[in-house]
This record gives C-alpha cells, sequence and structure tokens, in this order.
C-alpha cells in the first residue's frame, strides 16, 4: 500500500507540472533549476543546483536499491534535460517513459528529455530505481551528471544552463552524504 501511495503521489505531481504549458519569452536571463531526490536503505535526501555539490560526497551501499525523481524546471520552458549515469554500476531497471529517451555510448548511459519551443512546458519530471553494483572492487567512484537547458527566448541561444555532478562512492557502507 505504501508503495502505491508514492506512485500515485508522483503521477498527481507528474500531471500537474508536465501539463504547465508556457510561453517561452522574448528574453530569458533566468537560469533553469532541477532536483535528483534519492531514497533507499533508510536514505531520503533531494540535490540541487543549489548545494556545494563540489564538495560533497554520495555513500551508496552496495547491492541495495535506490528510488529517484528528477526534476528540470524553468518558467520560460525546459529545452533539455540530461541525466548521465554509469549503466554497469548504477543500472536504471526501470523503464524509461517517452518522452524519454536513453541512449549508451559504451561507458556511460544519458537520459534525455528534449522539450518544443512551440509547445514549451516549465518542468518535466523523471522518476526509477536503480541498484548501487559493484564488481570484482571493493570501493567504486561514480558520478551523476545533471544538465538543464531553457530555450533562451524567443530570440533563441545563448541558452541559460545549469549543470551538476554528484561524486558517488560504492562500497559496503552505510547510505550517507559526506562533506569535505
Amino acid at each position: 500500500m505504501k508503495t502505491f501511495l508514492k506512485y500515485m503521489f508522483i503521477a498527481l505531481i507528474s500531471y500537474s507540472i508536465i501539463s504547465c504549458e508556457t510561453d517561452v519569452p522574448d528574453t530569458d536571463t533566468i537560469a533553469p533549476t532541477f532536483s535528483l531526490k534519492i531514497t533507499g536503505d533508510g536514505f531520503d535526501r533531494t540535490f540541487t543546483q543549489d548545494d556545494d555539490l563540489a564538495n560533497l560526497q554520495l555513500n551508496l551501499r552496495a547491492g541495495t536499491s535506490y528510488d529517484f525523481i528528477l526534476a528540470g524546471v524553468d518558467n520560460g520552458g525546459v529545452r533539455q534535460i540530461q541525466f548521465q549515469y554509469s549503466p554497469t554500476s548504477t543500472p536504471i531497471s526501470s523503464t524509461i517513459p517517452s518522452p524519454w529517451t536513453e541512449s549508451n555510448n559504451g561507458f556511460t548511459s544519458t537520459i534525455r528529455f528534449n522539450g518544443d519551443r512551440n509547445n514549451a512546458i516549465t518542468a518535466q519530471i523523471l522518476s526509477g530505481d536503480f541498484t548501487a553494483t559493484l564488481g570484482s572492487e571493493d570501493m567504486l567512484f561514480e558520478t551523476f551528471y545533471i544538465r538543464v537547458e531553457d530555450f533562451g527566448g524567443e530570440s533563441g541561444p545563448p541558452f541559460n544552463i545549469t549543470e551538476g555532478v554528484l561524486d558517488i562512492v560504492i562500497a559496503n557502507h552505510p547510505t550517507a552524504v559526506i562533506t569535505f
């Protein structure tokens, strides 16, 4: 029942945000925002562009499954959202829903949403789950890369871009955030 309620909540939030169409302004100088919520193993934390990600490390427990919710937001319309991860050490087991697409270059996988200037929306949300996985290593260092772009206004480029890199360490340790 708890899982059902969680997915109903996500569906309701997704519908209310995704269905918010917007007009692309003439000029857009405000950068988009992102949030990445990760839960599992007694851990619950949302990372945003306002976090000092260069001085954070997310420790994930090997063999543990985690849920995530990724959101990209811009009042002038979301042009593109990218989420890059390691398909071997943090494989996503949930199906990637349309309009999101996924590609793999042999080393990393990228999940991408491409917006439409003629049908711009203020936000897009992706939810799913992954498992922190070790091979023969005792410890593995990885990253989650997030990038959100807006349309830059009706005049087009330059686009406003917000990026973040979350450093991850997978090992047989408790899930926690370490600050430097």
